[in-house]
């Protein structure tokens, strides 16, 4: 089986509507499996749906590669101000970090919903995670930079991001870094500015290690608060989403009983002159009764 085909049937496959999926692997799979590669065509009939937020993330990646790669690139820029322990750009970067993806995410749900997929806060939250993980871990970038996710992703802490199961065909991770690079060969004069760096780079490195821990608790205690605000932002965002629906619910039915309420006044109206009529009526007869009677007595 060539992994390249499969990776390329993966790719057409995850870029459709998740509605078609199901419909269009199988389809891919009894053709090339007509054509008489089983293997191929078993792996393809076994690639898993994604979940909601995947497609989501896979959408974006093929339809908003723009702000996508600005996500990815901010996320180096802010695993490279962690390992310098650059705290002043790092609380830069980590602004414009919230900025950003609160702004793809909501340009990702406008998107989706173009395509006729409404993205519930739920998903959303997802999506916003997946790409917290991509910028925290080159790994998770990579994976995400695919297009073919099937899970979304989180990242705990400092550590590396779990792909387990986040990814249809792992093996495009690699397909998609395997590209020819330039030569890094170096010259003798330029192997010995290197040395030279490289001792400068460890004796400032002895200077920075006695800081270094205590920055180290700094910025894991502020990823924390970070993390914690977050995650209030998000249901703060939740509820008041979730009180405009019920306000404007409110007022539907406001507007529903005021229009009840006029049709009702008017039959009240029209029931309480039909009343004051036969009322009348009532006691004009009753009178005339009266009359009669003494007429009849005389």
């Amino acid at each position: 089986m060539q992994m390249t085909d499969l990776i390329a049937v993966a790719h057409d496959l995850y870029g459709r509507d998740p509605a078609d999926f199901i419909q269009a692997r199988n389809d891919r799979a009894r053709e090339i499996k007509a054509a008489g590669d089983h293997e191929l065509a078993g792996a393809i009939g076994a690639l898993p749906k994604p979940s909601a937020p995947a497609w989501v993330v896979n959408m974006m990646v093929r339809q908003m590669t723009e702000e996508i790669g600005q996500v990815l690139d901010l996320g180096a820029a802010l695993r490279q101000a962690q390992e310098s322990l650059d705290g002043p750009q790092l609380r830069e970067l980590d602004l414009q970090r919230r900025k950003l993806i609160m702004a793809v995410v909501r340009q990702g749900r406008s998107a989706a919903g173009a395509l006729g997929h409404r993205v519930t806060d739920a998903v959303a939250t997802q999506v916003e995670s997946t790409l917290h993980a991509a910028m925290a871990d080159e790994d998770a970038e990579a994976a995400l930079r695919t297009g073919l996710l099937v899970q979304p992703m989180s990242a705990t802490g400092l550590g590396p991001v779990d792909l387990t199961g986040i990814l249809a065909v792992p093996e495009a991770v690699t397909a998609q870094a395997a590209r020819p690079r330039p030569s890094t060969r170096e010259t003798p004069s330029v192997a010995r500015d290197r040395t030279r760096e490289l001792a400068r780079a460890r004796k400032e490195a002895e200077v920075a290690a006695a800081t270094a821990s205590r920055a180290k608790k700094r910025l894991r205690d502020a990823e924390q608060r970070l993390r914690s605000l977050d995650e209030r932002s998000i249901h703060l965002r939740s509820e008041i989403d979730e009180l405009q629906e019920r306000l404007d619910q409110a007022e539907r039915d406001l507007s529903l009983v005021e229009k009840e309420l006029t049709q009702t006044d008017g039959e009240r109206n029209a029931a309480d002159a039909a009343y004051e009529n036969a009322r009348a009526a009532a006691e004009a007869a009753r009178a005339k009764i009266e009359r009669l009677r003494q007429e009849q007595r005389a």
